[in-house]
């Protein structure tokens, strides 16, 4: 779009007669009207003298402007009005003819390192730094390009080995007789840095050994930014520290196994939590929380809370230990609870142990939880089951955020085996897996599926805890029916089943900041055997708030043989 008059008039006072004649791009105005606006918003016009006062206060202004844009030789006058009639009122006016001359463009880059990026084992880094440059020959130059070029290349090599990297010179070499622009900037990567052993300050209730636990940085190995970051969020993640940081010096002339600074400020060791909240699924919560992070004045953690949700209520009490070098989360925990499904009422009690570990991207849990179930119905009493219960989950996450997912993927598969050997009533074999898929062709559009499929290999379902069989509906599963109200039928009873088959597609649209609107249909069945698998749709639309704690959802369902429409609710993405 092209525009040949244009009128300033959003301001008051000197604004209001500024007027521009010329054939500029409508961007380009929209960037001269953001640079003047400090000016226009504190002139003030009461002669002509302030008028030409004015002009050559936007003058200069303008020109840098343009410059930003690759136009170093634009024509920029006054156009003078005619004389008024002697005893006529004055009456301001600015008319600034506007030319912007040609853009110009990039007529070579000389890029160059100094440092010991110039070793031969930097090679082909020096040509990936180099070819990732983006405002090569023959593209016009902007100022924003010239500057995210600059600041790309020393972001790089600030991340890895060369922590004091910098740029020693930088010119843009303007040539008006060519209408050109000659690239020139030298980085200077300084040595390659190590990292040396941690040093902890702010330490009075725990022992340095627990700040170590979380460090996988040894001494000697090669500087990576990203690896400090790892530590830092690992202790800031953890409930023993209200604040951290992690730094190193940046001495150019001790590179070698500079000490690792850490900061710390400790939270308090007993934390009292109460709560309260809402779910389409259970219904309103209320919710009490005890933790004491110094169990034995070994930095053990102790969690202990009562839960009470219309639909289920639980008690729990978990001891989290440190974690080992080697990033191994152990812990153990008892729980009661009490549930009920429709007419199935159970109670249950569990005492299990747990580990948890990461490896790169994959996070790893290795369980083992012995259960004791007691089912009844309005007419009958189903009796205890027990069953000592092996697992193994494996979820790996691939996402730009996990918070915000936008693209990417998720996957998750978990297995889970008991034996009538081994304090269990009954043998059976447990495995699941599912698959989440985000991607988004524009800013505004994000599409999503999500698949699910598990078995259960038994003779039997009678003996197995619910726990271990399959059950949906509800949100993050079939939305348009209850929560956990898609199973089988056990003499009149719904129970779980042995298989599971449980999609969903789904289309949001960001409309305007953080709000947004979706249609979805999501589908599946429980079934004892793969034959007697009929999926059920479901489709519903829904309205979506942006938060960085993740979406708030609110959705709409109806999904095909139930009479009522159900309304969900849910925060964040379930993985």
């Amino acid at each position: 779009m092209i525009c040949c008059l244009w009128t300033a008039c959003a301001f008051a006072q000197a604004s209001d007669i500024v007027r521009y004649k010329g054939d500029v791009p409508s961007g380009l105005m929209d960037l001269i009207q953001t640079a003047t606006q400090p000016i226009l918003q504190t002139a003030r016009v009461d002669d002509e003298g302030d008028v030409w006062q004015l002009f050559r206060r936007l003058r200069p202004v303008i020109r840098d402007t343009l410059g930003t844009e690759g136009y170093f030789a634009p024509t920029i006058n006054r156009e003078v009005p005619t004389a008024l009639p002697e005893g006529a009122p004055f009456k301001p006016e600015l008319t600034i003819v506007l030319e912007t001359g040609p853009a110009f463009k990039v007529a070579g880059l000389d890029l160059k390192f100094e440092g010991d990026i110039q070793q031969p084992e930097f090679d082909a880094r020096r040509r990936s730094l180099i070819d990732q440059w983006s405002l090569t020959q023959g593209k016009v130059f902007r100022q924003a390009d010239w500057s995210a070029d600059k600041d790309a290349v020393l972001r790089q090599l600030l991340a890895k080995d060369f922590a004091d990297a910098t740029i020693s010179e930088s010119l843009a070499d303007v040539d008006p007789e060519t209408q050109s622009v000659y690239l020139h900037v030298v980085y200077d990567s300084g040595p390659v840095f190590t990292f040396g052993q941690l040093q902890v300050t702010g330490l009075k209730r725990y022992k340095k050994e627990l700040v170590e636990r979380y460090n996988t940085i040894r001494p000697g190995d090669r500087y990576e930014q990203e690896r400090l970051l790892t530590l830092l969020s690992d202790l800031q993640n953890t409930s023993y520290f209200s604040s951290v940081d992690v730094k190193i010096n940046r001495d150019a002339e001790n590179p070698k196994e500079v000490p690792i600074e850490v900061t710390l400020a400790e939270s308090k060791a007993k934390r009292l939590g109460l709560g309260a909240g809402y779910s389409s699924n259970t219904g309103f919560r209320t919710e009490a929380s005890y933790q004491f992070n110094d169990l034995f004045n070994r930095a053990y953690s102790l969690v202990s809370g009562v839960r009470l949700e219309q639909k289920r209520q639980s008690a729990y009490t978990d001891l989290f230990f440190p974690p080992t070098r080697r990033g191994v989360v152990d812990s153990l925990g008892v729980a009661v609870d009490h549930q009920n499904l429709t007419d199935l009422d159970i109670q249950r009690t569990s005492l299990g142990a747990l580990r948890e570990y990461t490896l790169g991207v994959t996070d790893i849990r290795l369980g083992l939880n012995y259960q004791l179930e007691h089912r009844t119905t309005p007419l009958l009493d189903l009796g205890n089951t027990k069953a000592l219960v092996a697992s193994a989950s494996w979820n790996k996450s691939m996402v730009d955020d996990r918070l915000n997912p936008s693209k990417g993927y998720v996957l998750f598969a978990q297995t889970a085996v008991a034996s009538r050997r081994v304090l269990s009533d009954q043998d059976f074999f447990k495995i699941n897996g599912r698959v989440q898929k985000f991607w988004s062709p524009t800013r505004k559009d994000l599409f999503s599926a999500r698949f699910e499929l598990g078995t259960v290999v038994a003779g039997s379902a009678q003996d197995i805890p619910q726990d271990y069989l399959f059950r949906a509906g509800g949100t993050n599963s079939i939305r348009g029916f209850k929560f956990q109200d898609v199973g089988v039928y056990d003499n009149g009873v719904l129970v779980g089943g042995r298989r599971i088959a449980v999609g969903s597609l789904e289309y949001t649209r960001w409309l305007r900041g953080p709000f947004g609107a979706s249609v979805f249909t999501d589908f599946g069945d429980v079934a004892n055997t793969w034959g007697e698998l009929k999926p059920v749709p479901a489709i519903g639309v829904g309205a979506r708030y942006r938060t960085p704690a993740g979406p708030i959802a609110l959705d709409v369902a109806k999904a095909q043989g139930q009479k009522n429409i159900r309304i969900h609710f849910a925060l964040g993405v379930a993985f």
